[in-house]
């Protein structure tokens, strides 16, 4: 899917209120992460082609089956540094997930994120996603790091386990296209 706004290309309420509170600091700094889920898969396609599909911090919604819809909000935080908060808006009516990126490389094919808040069990949640050249095709690497949050820690990192396996496969559906 396409990004979005919320209609008059407003920050929705959400986002507005995330980077008010002076969340992005708060998301670069946390404990020392507990859980790790790393992830990969081949994709036949070359890696600027998949990087152009994923690479993108509100494509997600395009390749992802569990994202309805990808709501994306740029700002400048205190220092001018550009802040990007994607709000996931999640199929079934399950809530919507933000996030916000901090890291980006487009040389190297990699952004990485953070969770902020929303229907995850999982808290700390650091992660990203990376497209490595593989011969004439690509591997893409999805991993993450984080703490449960309400569940054991077997569920947690089954439930982010699940995540990367789902998006890998709509990666690799959306680059055979």
């Amino acid at each position: 899917m396409s990004d979005e706004c919320d209609g008059g290309g407003h920050v929705p309420r959400v986002i507005g209120t995330v980077l008010g509170a002076g969340i992005f600091g708060l998301a670069l700094v946390g404990p020392a992460q507990a859980l790790e889920v790393t992830r990969s898969r081949d994709i036949d396609a070359p890696p600027a082609a998949v990087w152009a599909l994923v690479g993108d911090f509100c494509a997600i919604g395009r390749w992802h089956p569990q994202v309805e819809r990808c709501i994306l909000s740029a700002d400048e935080d205190d220092d001018s540094v550009r802040v990007q908060l994607r709000g996931l808006v999640v199929k079934g009516g399950e809530g919507t997930i933000v996030e916000v990126e901090t890291a980006r490389d487009d040389a190297a094919m990699t952004y990485s994120y953070s969770f902020v808040q929303g229907p995850l069990p999982v808290s700390a949640y650091n992660a990203s996603i990376t497209v490595r050249p593989n011969g004439s095709g690509s591997t893409v690497v999805w991993s993450g790091t984080f703490d449960a949050a309400g569940v054991s820690d077997r569920e947690a990192e089954a439930d982010i386990a699940g995540v990367y396996d789902r998006g890998l496969a709509g990666i690799a559906r959306e680059a055979a296209r």
